[in-house]
C-alpha cells in the first residue's frame, strides 16, 4: 500500500538545514571549543555577598541570641569580629555579662521543659525543619565562616555542609524510631557547650543534633573572636518555626563569662567543642557526683601510616587533600604522617608537588583550597622547628612526616602520640594493612582512604547501633538515676542501706601514690594481651572463677533457694556465669557506607580505676567488676578495710582460673581522695562507687571516662533493670571503626 502524500508545504532538507546554521551561527561560536582554547572557569556559587548582606541586615553590630530573638541590654561592651584574610573589622558583638547568661539559662529552662515532654517524633519533625532551614541559608553560613573563621568558601558549600546536614539528621531519625537500648532515658535539661576556636558547621551540628535529639536545650558560649557562624545558626533556627524559642541560645563575651556558669545551678551538662583539656580544666567546676555533667574534648589528630607496598600517589592525595581540616574537629592538628623508610623520600617528593599545588588564599574565593590562619592563631614556627629537631620533615600547610623502620614501629610510634583519635593505613598488602588496623589503639581506622571531614569514616550518623548510642547517652539520665536537678545524685545509689553492725576491716587507709602507679603500668601491660584474647577464652576463665567460689563445676554449684548465702557469693557467681555467656555473643556489625563499608565493633576501654566506698562491705559493687574483666580490660579497685576483703577472695578465684595477676589489683584506701589519687595516673576510665566524697573535676577531668554507676546494678536483692547490662558492655568498651573501600552503595 503506498502512503498518500499529505498536501501542503513540500519538505525541503536543504532550507531547514540552512535555518539551523544560521541559528547556530547567531549563538556565536561553540562554547566547549572556546572553553578548551582559553581554559578560562565559569561562574561559580558562593561569595562574600550573603554574608557581608546579612551583617549589613543588624548595622554589623549583633547582640545575643535568646529566647528565640536579639538581645541587646543597654551598657555592655563590644568585641570586634575580624575578617580572618585581612584583618578587617567585619562587625561588633556584645560583651556579655552575668545578667546576660542567666536570662540565656533561664530561656533555656522553660524551653527544655515543654521540648523534653514532646514525643520523639516531633521533635524529629523540628530538627527535619531546622535541617532544611540551614540548607537554605547555606550560602550566608558559608560566606560568614569564610570571612570570619578562614574556612574555604567551596567546602565550606560542599563538604562540610553535607556532612553538618547529616550530623543532624541521623540523630532527627533517632529521635523518629526511638533509640534502641535508651528506653526510659531523660533529658539533662540544660546544656552549655563550650567552643574554641572557629567553628565550622559540622563541628557545631556534631554537638546540637544529638542533644536536642535526646530532648535538651542549648546555650552556645562561642569563641570572643569568631562567635558569628554559631548566631547565624541560632537566626536560621527561628525561622520557619523551625525550633522552638529557647532552644538555641548564643551568649557572646570574653572566656571569663564560662567561669559564670558555675553559679547556675539549672546547667545540667557542660560539653566542649575544640578545646584542649587544660581549658576544660579551667572552666570545670563540681565534681562528677556534686555538680553539672562534664563532656569530654571531642576530636583529635589523625596519624597516617604508609607502608612499603603503598600506592603513594593516592596516598599522597588523599593525605594532602586534609590539609583543610576544620580545627573544631581536630584541635590538636592535622596530620601525622608515619611512612616506612623504603617509601618515606619518595612520599615526601609526592607530597610537596601536592601541597605545592594546593592554592592557599583569601577563602572566600571559591578556588581556595586552604584559607589563613585566623588573626589570633601564632603561625607554627616553634612546632615546625620542634620537628625537624626530631628528624622530621614539615612542609606547610603543616604537616609533619616521621620515617619508622617497620609496621610494628608504626604501630608503636602510633600509639604513643597524644591526642591521636583516628588513623589511615595505606598498603596493598591487604593482610599487613588488616593487621596494622587491629593493632592501633584508635576508634576510627581507614584502610587506604582518608576523609577526616567525617570523623566516623562515612558512618557519622551511626554506623551500627552502638556507634549511634554513643553520642545520645552523653546527653540523656537513664532511668536507674535520679532525674538531673540541684540535689539530685546518684552518688549514694549504691549500696546505701547501713549496715547494722560496726563494719570490720580496720581502719581506712589513703592508697600510696606508687603503688597505684604501679598498679596502672602493670593492667596497662596485662590489658593489651587480655583483651586481644578471644572471647571464650575469657568466658572459660570466668565460669572457672565461679565454680572456684562454690566449689562446683564449670557451669557452677547447684542453686540455693534465693541465693541467699551470708556472703553474697551466689549472685556473684551469677553475674560471673551470666558475662561468661555474654562475652562469646559479642560481635560486630557490617554497613555499606559511600565508596565502601564500615566494620564497626566494641574495643576494651583499657584500664578502669575503680573506687569502692562508703559504710559497709560493698559485695554489691564488686557485681561491677565481672563485666569489665570479660570485655577485655584492665583493672585497679581501691577498697575501703572492709571491702578489700571480698574483693581479694574475687581476685584470688579469678586468678587460679587463669587471669594474669596485673589484670585486677585491689589496694587499701577508703580514707578519701582515692579517687583524685587514681585519676592523677591517668586511667583509661574511672568508676566512683559508693556514698563516699569523689574528687572534684580538675582532677578526674582528664579521665576520658568517670562513671557513677547508680543503680544500674539493681537494688540489693533485686535484678538489674532493663537495659542495665547494655549499659555495663557500653561503659565497658569503645567504639570502633574500620573503614574499607569498595563495594559501597
Amino acid at each position: 500500500m503506498v502512503p498518500r502524500r499529505r498536501r501542503g508545504r513540500s519538505f525541503r532538507p536543504g532550507a531547514r538545514l540552512a535555518g539551523a546554521a544560521a541559528a547556530m551561527a547567531a549563538l556565536g561560536p561553540p562554547p566547549v571549543p572556546r572553553i578548551f582554547s582559553t581554559m578560562e572557569e565559569g561562574p561559580r556559587p558562593g561569595g562574600a555577598a550573603p554574608g557581608e548582606a546579612w551583617l549589613e541586615t543588624h548595622g554589623r553590630a549583633l547582640g545575643h541570641f535568646v529566647a528565640g530573638t536579639w538581645l541587646k541590654p543597654p551598657g555592655r561592651g563590644t568585641l570586634e569580629c575580624r575578617e580572618a584574610a585581612t584583618g578587617r573589622l567585619l562587625a561588633t558583638v556584645l560583651r556579655g555579662e552575668e545578667a546576660d547568661l542567666a536570662a540565656a539559662v533561664e530561656a533555656a529552662a522553660a524551653a527544655a521543659a515543654k521540648w523534653g515532654r514532646l514525643g520523639g517524633p516531633q521533635r524529629a519533625q523540628h530538627l527535619q525543619r531546622l535541617a532544611a532551614a540551614l540548607e537554605r541559608g547555606a550560602a550566608g553560613l558559608g560566606a560568614v565562616a569564610a570571612l570570619s573563621g578562614g574556612w574555604p568558601l567551596a567546602q565550606a558549600l560542599g563538604a562540610d555542609l553535607e556532612l553538618g546536614l547529616r550530623l543532624l539528621r541521623v540523630p532527627a531519625a533517632w529521635a523518629q524510631l526511638g533509640p534502641p537500648g535508651l528506653a526510659g532515658w531523660a533529658p539533662l535539661g540544660v546544656v552549655a557547650v563550650l567552643v574554641s576556636g572557629p567553628c565550622s558547621l559540622a563541628a557545631l551540628l556534631w554537638k546540637l543534633g544529638p542533644l536536642l535529639a535526646m530532648g535538651n536545650a542549648a546555650l552556645v558560649l562561642p569563641p570572643a573572636e569568631a562567635p558569628l557562624a554559631p548566631l547565624l545558626v541560632a537566626e536560621l533556627s527561628g525561622e520557619g518555626g523551625a525550633l522552638p524559642p529557647g532552644l538555641l541560645n548564643v551568649v557572646t563575651g570574653t572566656p571569663c563569662l564560662r567561669r559564670a556558669l558555675r553559679a547556675h545551678p539549672r546547667i545540667a551538662a557542660v560539653t566542649f567543642l575544640g578545646t584542649h583539656q587544660d581549658e576544660v580544666q579551667d572552666v570545670a567546676w563540681g565534681s562528677p557526683c556534686r555538680g553539672p555533667r562534664l563532656g569530654g574534648a571531642r576530636g583529635g589528630r589523625v596519624v597516617v601510616i604508609v607502608l612499603d607496598s603503598a600506592d603513594l600517589d593516592s596516598a599522597a592525595a588523599a593525605i594532602a587533600g586534609s590539609v583543610g581540616t576544620p580545627r573544631a574537629l581536630f584541635p590538636w592538628g592535622g596530620c601525622v604522617v608515619l611512612a616506612q623508610e623504603g617509601v618515606v623520600a619518595l612520599l615526601g617528593r609526592r607530597l610537596r608537588a601536592r601541597l605545592g599545588g594546593l592554592r592557599v588564599g583569601d577563602p572566600v574565593d571559591p578556588g581556595t583550597d586552604v584559607g589563613p590562619l585566623p588573626p589570633t592563631v601564632a603561625p607554627p614556627e616553634e612546632l615546625v622547628q620542634a620537628a625537624r629537631e626530631e628528624g622530621a620533615e614539615a612542609a606547610g600547610p603543616v604537616l609533619v612526616l616521621l620515617p619508622v623502620r617497620s609496621p610494628g614501629e608504626a604501630v608503636a610510634v602510633a600509639s604513643g602520640l597524644p591526642h591521636a583519635t583516628a588513623g589511615a593505613v595505606w598498603a596493598q598488602d591487604v593482610t599487613l594493612a588488616l593487621d596494622v588496623a587491629d593493632r592501633l589503639p584508635l576508634g576510627l581506622v581507614w584502610l587506604n582512604a582518608l576523609n577526616p571531614l567525617d570523623p566516623m569514616g562515612g558512618c557519622a550518623g551511626g554506623a551500627g547501633a552502638d556507634a549511634g548510642l554513643e553520642v545520645l547517652r552523653e546527653f540523656g539520665c537513664p532511668p536507674w538515676d535520679p532525674p538531673p536537678g540541684p540535689g539530685n545524685t546518684p552518688e549514694t545509689l549504691l549500696d546505701q542501706a547501713p549496715s547494722p553492725e560496726p563494719v570490720p576491716g580496720g581502719p581506712a587507709v589513703a592508697p600510696d601514690s606508687a603503688d597505684v602507679a604501679a598498679a596502672v603500668e602493670a593492667a596497662r601491660r596485662v590489658a593489651l594481651g587480655w583483651g586481644r584474647l578471644p572471647g571464650a577464652a575469657r568466658a572459660q576463665v570466668l565460669r572457672g572463677a565461679a565454680a572456684a567460689l562454690g566449689g562446683g563445676g564449670a557451669e557452677g554449684p547447684p542453686q540455693r533457694d534465693g541465693d541467699d548465702d551470708d556472703d553474697g557469693d551466689g549472685r556473684l557467681r551469677a553475674v560471673l556465669l551470666r558475662w561468661a555467656a555474654h562475652v562469646e555473643l559479642v560481635g560486630g556489625v557490617v554497613q555499606e557506607v559511600p565508596g565502601g563499608r564500615a566494620l564497626v565493633t566494641r574495643r576494651p576501654l583499657g584500664v578502669v580505676g575503680v573506687v569502692l566506698s562508703g559504710p559497709r562491705p560493698l559485695r554489691h559493687a564488686l557485681e561491677l567488676l565481672p563485666p569489665a574483666l570479660a570485655l577485655g580490660n584492665g583493672l585497679v579497685v581501691v577498697a575501703p578495710p572492709s571491702g578489700v576483703g571480698p574483693a581479694l577472695r574475687l581476685r584470688q578465684a579469678l586468678v587460679a582460673a587463669g587471669l594474669p595477676g596485673g589484670a585486677l589489683t585491689v589496694l587499701p584506701g577508703g580514707a578519701g581522695g582515692d579517687g583524685a589519687t587514681l585519676a592523677r595516673h591517668h586511667p583509661d576510665g574511672l568508676w566512683l562507687c559508693g556514698g563516699g566524697t569523689d574528687p572534684d573535676w580538675t582532677s578526674a577531668g582528664s579521665v576520658a571516662q568517670v562513671w557513677i554507676p547508680g543503680g544500674v546494678l539493681g537494688g540489693l536483692g533485686q535484678d538489674p533493670p532493663p537495659g542495665a547490662e547494655q549499659e555495663l558492655e557500653l561503659r565497658c568498651t569503645r567504639p570502633r571503626c574500620l573503614w574499607v573501600p569498595g563495594g559501597g552503595a
